[in-house]
């Protein structure tokens, strides 16, 4: 009977170890920095932006699930390990919504307004904070850089 439960509380151990390995190995396969490079905008207006992953979640402490989400019954579903999706997976239309869109349905269904609501309206709480790093926002260049890549 020792023996059984010596075994149990060993599988249990390495069972741990392995899904925390796994867990930190698939966060180190977060990239430093993404090309914010939609396949839904068939021209770019304004020059490409460099998000800085690495600053946001470290240095920032900004939770993976600030940015990365899949809603269900109207609650976020994600976690972190689970697959993560470009915005224009789900956010696929582009150009002038509709007279009267509502603000919601223009952020679900227009990638251009998902992101700016998602990285203009933190960047706005970081301005009202009167944080420095608010203050890149102020124009679109804090964003998109002027140099073309």
């Amino acid at each position: 009977m020792l023996k059984k439960k010596f075994f149990i509380v060993l599988a249990v151990a390495l069972s741990a170890v392995f899904f925390l390995t796994i867990g930190s190995l698939t966060a180190m396969d977060m990239p430093d920095t993404i090309t914010m490079n939609s396949k839904v905008f068939s021209k770019h207006t304004k020059n490409l932006v460099t998000f800085h992953h690495k600053k946001h979640a470290d240095n920032a402490k900004i939770s993976c699930t600030d940015c990365h989400h899949v809603y269900k019954d109207g609650k976020n579903v994600w976690k972190e390990g689970d697959p993560v999706k470009k915005c224009d997976t789900c956010h696929t239309k582009t150009g002038k919504p509709p007279k009267g869109m509502k603000k919601a349905e223009k952020i679900k269904e227009y990638c251009e307004y998902a992101m700016h609501a998602n990285c203009k309206g933190c960047h706005k709480k970081m301005i009202d904070k009167k944080s420095p790093m608010g203050k890149k926002l102020r124009k679109c260049s804090g964003c998109h850089p002027n140099k073309k890549k």
